[in-house]
């Protein structure tokens, strides 16, 4: 039996939107950033008596198509045959914004791997994560990581570009809201390509992922955080423009961009970001995070993280 942990990532550079569903190909490259509270512990065991495979979810017994998607390919790749049984335990808000499915597919993967005895490295690892879920891709990996998008199942892939994170960097957690958001990421993605806008959004991700990759270089936090701000507002921007329009911000979200807008303004490093759901997280260092916490422990749980490592068996 292999049991592995993955954490979450933030997109800093965020991909929105496939360009081919069946292997998960993404329509532009991103950057992520490993983080260190939300995280999956998943073991994976093979059954050489069992008839089919079980999956298991916080104790509760799951149809998982995507687990058996990963499952199978690593099953084929080795020529192993046998059932497995696959035990989860996601300590990650699921489907609220926090990437749940970026820790589980990659601690899935990982796991696998280990139970069919392959010997695969990350980046081959991270094509099979990927998937399962795109940003699990990068959460195969700690600190600072690109996911490139390739043109098609084999050159798409992701890879390190800095861990461990030697700077001082932290994201802060507004747990404003941890229901089930209405519209999956995968269904957002689809809507929002079909906004006008679309195109020229591509070609300014592209742009910015040279900005951020040079930002990280530098270690430029406030650069870092303007590009991921520049970046995650155009995103949400493409949903409200999209043929059948929607948004994943609540009346909280705007409240709280507008409290880190005013901050900056006031000469504090904090720079606001919002994934595929209505929680926003803020990008920050150790000196100001006390400051930013004070203005906004009003809307929500708190939750303060640094830079995180790569899967890894626990």
């Amino acid at each position: 039996m292999a049991k592995v942990r993955a954490y979450t990532n933030i997109a800093l550079i965020k991909y929105w939107g496939k360009s081919d569903l069946n292997w998960n190909l993404p329509t532009s490259s991103s950057i992520g950033l490993t983080l260190d509270r939300f995280y999956t512990d998943t073991s994976v065991e093979i059954d050489q008596f069992s008839k089919k495979d079980f999956f298991q979810l916080n104790g509760q017994q799951i149809e998982g198509p995507k687990i058996s998607k990963i499952i199978n390919f690593i099953r084929n790749s080795c020529g192993n045959k046998n059932f497995v049984k696959v035990i989860s335990e996601n300590h990650v808000p699921t489907s609220a914004g926090l990437a749940s499915s970026a820790s589980a597919f990659a601690a899935l993967t990982k796991a696998a791997n280990q139970a069919f005895g392959l010997e695969l490295d990350n980046r081959e690892l991270s094509k099979i994560a990927r998937i399962g879920s795109g940003s699990a891709s990068r959460s195969i990996f700690g600190g600072f990581s690109i996911w490139h998008k390739g043109q098609n199942k084999d050159d798409s892939f992701a890879e390190s570009i800095l861990d461990p994170v030697d700077f001082d960097i932290r994201v802060i957690d507004i747990l404003a809201d941890k229901r089930v958001k209405k519209i999956s990421s995968s269904q957002g993605m689809q809507l929002a390509q079909t906004s006008p806008n679309y195109d020229s959004w591509l070609k300014k991700n592209d742009r910015q992922i040279d900005e951020m990759l040079k930002a990280i270089s530098d270690h430029d936090l406030e650069k870092i955080g303007l590009i991921a701000e520049t970046n995650s507002a155009s995103m949400h921007e493409l949903n409200r423009t999209a043929k059948v329009p929607f948004d994943y911000f609540t009346e909280n979200t705007r409240e709280i961009i507008a409290e880190v807008d005013q901050l900056y303004k006031k000469g504090i490093l904090a720079f606001a970001t919002v994934d595929a759901g209505p929680n926003v997280k803020v990008i920050t260092n150790s000196e100001y995070q006390e400051k930013i916490i004070n203005v906004l422990k009003e809307y929500g749980e708190i939750l303060v993280q640094k830079p995180g490592r790569g899967v890894a068996n626990v």
